[in-house]
C-alpha cells in the first residue's frame, strides 16, 4: 500500500534487538564553579546517543554582594557562555562566543517557551517557582530581601539545559559514537553580569528597587553539574551491514549540523564582519544598550503589568490577559532596537531607522527596510508564524532580532546545503543604517552567521570537518 498516504495504510514496522539505557555522566572535576569557569564531560562510547535529548543538569544559586540584595538568576541557558565539542582531540564544533545571547535570540523567535519547570524561563522577583521560597521585601525594608539560593544537598539539581547548537541540530540525531573517537564536551560559564544586581527592597510603595542596580555586582555559583545521556542499541544485524556497506561505497558517512560564528562591535551606523562558509544560511543581528555588562537590575518587559509593584504608569501597561503579571530579563539578554528613542506613552511614534545587510556589495533585502518590516523578514527567516513578543512595543524594547534567510525553506529538515557558498574568498558582510534617521549611539551589536557544516566519518574512526 505504498501508493497511499500513512493515514490510509495498514502496516507496522518492527526493529529487533533494540535496547535503551540512560546514563548520568559525571564531570572530570566536580567542585562548585563560579563565573568564567569551565566543566568537561566524556560521552559514552560504542553506543547510539540521542543528541538533542542530552541534558546538562545542575544547581545554581546567587550571592549577595554589598547592597545588591535582589540578586536573581536569569534563564538557566544564560549561564552558558560557550560549548566546545571535540573528538579524539579534533575540534568538531568550537562553539560560539555569546552562546547565551544566541540562545536568547533563537528563543525570542520561537512560538513556544522553554519548559518553565526546569529551565528557569521566567525571572523570579519575589517568590521562587522552584520551591515557593519568599525572597522578602514586602515591607520595603532593605535588609529583608534575600538572594535566590537553592539547595545542593544530596546531589539535588533544579535546572536542565540542552548542549547547544551541535547536539540540537546534528543529523542524524541518533549518532553512532562507535564510529568516532571519544567525544569530550567542554562547557564555559558566563560572567557575573548575567545575574541581576537589584537594590535590596521590593516595596509596594512605588519604589523600583528590583530594577534599579545596587553599587556591587552580585555573583553566582553552579554545583552538582552532570549530563543525562539517553543511549540506544540496535543489534538486528541489518543496521551494522548498512553502515559497513555505505562506508565501503563512499569511504565515509556524512553528518550535518547548524554552526554559528559571532561578531561583536559598537554600532555607529555601520558594522562589518566576514565569512568563508560553504553554505551561509542565515545572518542574525541583535542589539544591546551600552552598559549591559555593568551593574544592572532586572529589565522589565515593555507592556507587562508590573506597575502595581514597580511604580510603572498604568498607561504603559497592556490590557490583554497575557500581559498581566511581572516579566523581566537580565541586561545581557535584553535586546532593544537601535532607535534613538523607543516608543513611550509620551512619545508613541518615534522615527524608525532603516537597516540592511550586504554581502560583497549585494544588498539583503533589496530595499531600504524599516524595523516593522524586519519583523516580517525575521519570521520568514526562522519559518515561524509568531514569536515570543506579545506586542510590537515588546519586540522593539526587549526582544529585537533581525535576520535574513539565504537558503531554501526547510533545508535543515531535508539535510540540504542550499545557502551561499563563500569558499575561496573571505566575503565581507556589512550591516548598515540605510536611512537618514539616527540610531542609538554606542549600542552593542552582535552578528551571528549561521551555516550548514559537515562531518565526515571515515574508517578507523577518522574525521573530516567541512565548515
Amino acid at each position: 500500500m505504498s501508493n497511499y498516504p500513512a493515514f490510509m495504510s495498514y502496516y507496522l514496522r518492527s526493529f529487533a534487538g533494540c535496547s535503551t539505557a540512560t546514563f548520568r555522566v559525571p564531570p572530570q572535576a566536580s567542585a562548585p564553579l563560579d563565573a568564567h569557569k569551565q566543566m568537561s564531560f566524556r560521552l559514552p562510547t560504542n553506543t547510539l546517543v540521542s543528541c538533542k535529548d542530552i541534558r546538562l543538569v545542575f544547581s545554581a544559586s546567587t550571592t549577595v554582594v554589598g547592597d545588591a540584595k535582589a540578586a536573581r538568576l536569569p534563564k538557566a541557558s544564560a549561564l552558558i557562555e560557550r560549548i566546545i565539542v571535540t573528538a579524539g582531540g579534533i575540534q568538531i564544533d568550537s562553539g560560539v562566543q555569546n552562546q547565551n545571547a544566541l540562545t536568547q535570540a533563537l528563543d525570542n523567535m520561537k512560538v513556544r517557551k522553554h519548559d518553565p519547570v526546569d529551565s528557569h524561563s521566567e525571572m523570579y522577583r519575589k517568590v521562587s517557582g522552584v520551591n515557593a521560597a519568599d525572597f522578602g521585601g514586602d515591607d520595603g525594608l532593605f535588609g529583608s530581601t534575600v538572594a535566590e539560593t537553592y539547595t545542593s544537598d544530596n546531589g539535588a539539581t533544579q535546572f536542565a539545559v540542552s548542549l547547544g547548537n551541535f547536539f540540537e541540530t546534528v543529523s542524524p540525531n541518533l549518532l553512532d559514537l562507535s564510529l568516532m573517537p571519544e567525544v569530550v564536551v567542554t562547557v564555559h560559564l558566563a560572567g557575573n553580569s548575567v545575574i541581576t544586581s537589584g537594590k535590596g527592597c521590593l516595596a509596594l510603595s512605588g519604589t523600583s528597587c528590583f530594577t534599579e542596580p545596587g553599587t556591587s555586582q552580585a555573583t553566582y555559583t553552579v554545583s552538582n553539574y552532570q549530563l543525562l545521556v539517553p543511549c540506544y542499541s540496535l543489534d538486528d544485524g541489518m543496521y551494522q551491514k548498512v553502515i559497513q556497506s555505505r562506508m565501503a561505497d563512499t569511504g565515509y558517512l556524512t553528518c550535518s549540523w547548524t554552526g554559528y560564528d559571532a561578531f561583536s562591535d559598537t554600532f555607529t551606523g555601520v558594522t562589518r564582519c566576514a565569512s568563508a562558509a560553504s553554505s551561509l544560511d542565515k545572518i542574525i543581528a541583535v542589539f544591546r544598550d551600552d552598559g549591559y555588562t555593568g551593574l544592572n537590575g532586572a529589565k522589565p518587559i515593555a507592556g507587562m503589568n508590573n506597575g502595581l509593584d514597580e511604580g510603572e504608569l498604568s498607561v504603559s501597561a497592556l490590557d490583554q490577559s497575557d500581559a498581566r503579571g511581572m516579566n523581566y530579563l537580565s541586561a545581557p539578554m535584553n535586546f532593544s532596537a537601535p532607535m534613538a528613542a523607543l516608543p513611550t506613552a509620551a512619545a508613541p511614534s518615534p522615527q524608525e531607522p532603516e537597516l540592511g545587510f550586504s554581502i560583497n556589495s549585494v544588498r539583503y533585502p533589496q530595499f531600504n527596510c524599516p524595523l516593522s518590516q524586519w519583523y516580517q523578514l525575521t519570521k520568514d527567516a526562522f519559518e515561524v508564524p509568531s514569536t515570543q513578543s506579545k506586542s510590537y512595543m515588546e519586540y522593539l524594547s526587549n526582544r529585537f532580532v533581525m535576520a535574513i534567510r539565504l537558503n531554501l525553506p526547510q533545508s535543515q529538515a531535508l539535510r540540504a546545503k542550499s545557502g551561499l557558498d563563500l569558499r575561496g574568498s573571505n566575503s565581507s558582510i556589512l550591516l548598515s543604517n540605510t536611512s537618514g534617521v539616527a540610531t542609538l549611539t554606542n549600542s552593542n551589536v552582535l552578528i551571528f552567521t549561521s551555516s550548514t557544516r559537515e562531518m565526515r566519518l571515515g574508517s578507523g574512526k577518522t574525521l573530516q570537518i567541512i565548515l
